[in-house]
């Protein structure tokens, strides 16, 4: 893929912190795998994380392919903005991977089924800000349900038909080498072809607190941390850019690591 994207009109490079990588997990041969975590409605930040990339220099051998954790939307002003560039993103790189986060589930839902619970659940998390970027607002009282089945109809009407396609198509998983990118995470004890996609999607505690080897380095977004949390079975990206934390892209090569970051203050994590 090489070079995917550069746009100076952003907040600029933040920089690369690498670490020492132990040679137990490797990527694909001639393949750099980049995993965005969770961007929740802030395009600056992506599009400053996108420059980054662009413009960081991988082995001369190898191509990029670009991973979205997911949880592109809700929380952040300009969810819509955000899928219009992921859209952007796909049609330059058709071999990058998206995957499906619970914000997109539960925005699915509400979309697709009418799920006053799945609805109430995602206005009350960032699904509100969603709405406003899509030039609509939400039912102030979200237990009115005549109010919510409006709201719904209308949400419905206005979503551009790329953006649902572009929702329905998120996989729950991805696995590449000796890495497996997940939005939250994967139950223990259970064969990755036998997980559920709403454990997948949805999993906290079982997970986080795992020592199992789930058959590969488990790359991970959702529960937030103040910079990658990195254990002997799993990453987490997740540095809160929904909280105004960081926006972090993981970049696996061979048997090595970095990592880039952007922030609306333009600081690196220490």
């Amino acid at each position: 893929m090489g070079k995917l994207w550069r746009n100076p009109a952003t907040y600029g490079s933040i920089g690369i912190i690498k670490y020492a990588f132990a040679p137990d997990y490797r990527a694909p041969t001639g393949v750099r795998l980049i995993a965005v975590g969770d961007i929740h409605g802030h395009l600056a930040l992506l599009d400053d994380l996108l420059g980054q990339i662009s413009q960081s220099s991988g082995p001369d051998d190898c191509q990029d392919r670009l991973i979205f954790l997911g949880d592109y939307v809700d929380r952040g002003p300009q969810s819509a903005q955000v899928l219009d560039r992921l859209i952007e993103v796909q049609n330059r790189a058709p071999d990058s991977v998206f995957l499906k986060g619970n914000h997109e589930a539960m925005m699915l839902a509400f979309l697709r089924d009418g799920d006053h619970a799945k609805g109430m659940n995602w206005l009350r998390n960032g699904g509100d800000a969603t709405a406003q970027s899509y030039g609509l607002t939400s039912p102030v009282d979200v237990q009115d349900i005549e109010a919510m089945n409006a709201f719904q109809q209308t949400f419905a009407s206005v979503l551009p038909s790329l953006h649902l396609a572009f929702l329905e198509g998120l996989r729950p998983y991805y696995q590449s080498g000796d890495y497996i990118f997940v939005h939250a995470g994967l139950r223990p004890g259970i064969p990755l072809s036998e997980q559920l996609e709403k454990e997948m999607i949805w999993i906290r505690d079982p997970f986080l607190n795992a020592s199992d080897d789930f058959g590969g380095m488990v790359v991970h977004g959702h529960s937030s941390v103040p910079w990658p949390d990195i254990r002997p079975n799993r990453i987490a990206l997740d540095t809160g850019s929904g909280k105004g934390g960081y926006l972090t892209a993981g970049l696996f090569w061979s048997t090595e690591r970095s990592f880039l970051y952007a922030n609306p203050d333009r600081t690196r994590p220490e």
